[in-house]
């Protein structure tokens, strides 16, 4: 339902120690704008680049109107053509806001999951992360002209938190590892603030259900500050709403437990790592490999343009490198169709009385099929239209041997909002999991995607995707 706009007449106050007018004109889904006025200028602050206003006690004397402080985070592009955005920390002092602007952005303390005690030792339990790899390389400039001042505005110096730059791809697993998995089975508190893609998310999850918890064990609160390239979670769970890249959410919205699933594999099943060049084993359980995930596990087209576009020339694109690998796929250079893949797909479902029962699909041939826990891929990409956010429901998607373009035609509805789930030639459907047995020789169509993780699987192997049944990590939405 959308918010009327009402119009209010202008109120007086101060900006920048200067006399000014306020006039807020409210609208829906964070689109209200907040108009300054002075004698020789206008200003119009939106709500979309607003966190929002806190109170400065700092010097005030008793006879002084209480100064306010809007926190503001300005996004801009170097040129059209550039693929970084810039990102600054602009706070606006001012005094006698609006009642119904306050009303709207008034932030009264700063959240629980933030104020985090440290340990008996002394070591701080906030941690943030610095993810220099994720996306198109964001994540530095933001910590260091937006959030480390934004942190410092809201009582949370430099001394309060520990910073984590990463080095390597095995940066936050080290982290988690070494740090945060030992201090939750001790019962105590922490918060990561995440500045990446979903990779981050999902490292802090594969090491914690990898490894056994203790009955002390507290669940980090893990924070989502948008800097990858598709960013999955982010665009399904309304951290999205704004463009504070999720620092909004980090202080209005609290913590939620993140669903995950769970991917077994055959045992000859291994990573795929350095662009393909190199295999890494995978961790095993009861003789089969084992990949946690939380986005989505995929096989067929999906998995092929994440495999294929993963190197540093395609990442300099940012989230436009699906695209550019699915039309390689879609219309080789040989001018050859597009692969259609052989695999036996069995789907686990609930019956009406509530079993579980196993459904064959009888096609073996496939064009696309991932098992998703969110609603969007990308935030135009609504790839499951039913889920809602951390639902902790599998949807399965798939197309069977179809043309590729019809293949094009249903992720451009998807691409639009949704409406492919419900055409003729997709099956989509909630489910408990699935096994594919897959049944072909060239490696490269055995590969399997979990959340970005390339997994190759051996000729005539399997994998198996599950509910996750364990809860591990909160997740502030």
């Amino acid at each position: 339902m959308a918010v009327p706009s009402l119009t209010i007449p202008p109120c007086p106050g101060t900006a920048l120690g200067k006399d000014v007018t306020f006039q807020y004109k409210r609208g829906d889904n964070r689109n209200g704008t907040l108009i300054i006025r002075s004698d020789d200028r206008e200003d119009h602050i939106h709500d979309r680049e607003v966190v929002g206003v806190i109170y400065e006690p700092q010097g005030r004397r008793p006879d002084e109107v209480q100064p306010q402080l809007i926190l503001r985070i300005v996004t801009s592009q170097s040129s059209p053509e550039a693929t970084k955005l810039r990102f600054s920390f602009e706070p606006l002092p001012v005094t006698a806001l609006p009642l119904n602007y306050l009303d709207s952005h008034l932030l009264t303390k700063t959240p629980e999951h933030l104020f985090v005690p440290p340990s008996p030792d002394g070591a701080r339990n906030l941690h943030v992360v610095v993810s220099t790899r994720s996306g198109v390389g964001e994540a530095e400039q933001y910590y260091n002209d937006v959030l480390k001042d934004f942190l410092t505005a809201v009582d949370l110096s430099p001394e309060t938190y520990h910073v984590h730059v990463t080095e390597s791809d095995k940066s936050v697993t080290n982290l988690v590892e070494q740090i945060i998995r030992l201090r939750a089975n001790r019962g105590i508190a922490q918060t990561v603030l995440l500045l990446s893609g979903d990779g981050g998310l999902v490292d802090t999850v594969n090491v914690l259900l990898l490894s056994e918890q203790s009955d002390a064990y507290v669940k980090p609160t893990v924070g989502l500050i948008c800097m990858g390239t598709g960013n999955a979670m982010f665009n399904s769970t309304g951290l999205n709403q704004d463009a504070t890249r999720g620092l909004t959410s980090l202080f209005r919205g609290g913590p939620h437990n993140l669903p995950t699933f769970t991917a077994s594999f055959s045992p000859g099943a291994v990573f795929l790592t350095d662009e393909g060049r190199k295999t890494e084993l995978l961790p095993s359980e009861s003789g089969h490999g084992i990949v946690h995930g939380v986005v989505v596990c995929s096989w067929a087209l999906h998995a092929s343009l994440v495999a294929d576009s993963d190197t540093t020339e395609y990442r300099k694109y940012g989230a436009q490198r699906f695209q550019m690998a699915a039309k390689q796929l879609m219309a080789p250079e040989d001018g050859a169709a597009p692969h259609v893949y052989s695999g036996r797909i069995t789907l686990y479902k609930t019956d009406y009385q509530g079993q579980e029962h196993a459904e064959e699909i009888q096609d073996s041939k496939t064009s696309y099929i991932v098992a998703t826990l969110v609603s969007n891929f990308e935030e135009q990409l609504t790839i499951s239209p039913d889920s809602q956010p951390l639902d902790g429901q599998l949807r399965v998607l798939r197309f069977g041997d179809i043309s590729g373009a019809d293949v094009m035609r249903l992720i451009g509805m998807a691409l639009r909002g949704g409406g492919h789930e419900k055409d003729p030639m997709a099956e989509y459907a909630p489910i408990n999991g699935l096994k594919i047995q897959f049944d072909e020789t060239d490696a490269r169509w055995r590969r399997v995607c979990v959340d970005g993780k390339i997994i190759q699987v051996e000729e005539g192997g399997w994998v198996e995707v599950r509910k996750g049944t364990r809860d591990i990590v909160d997740l502030v939405a």
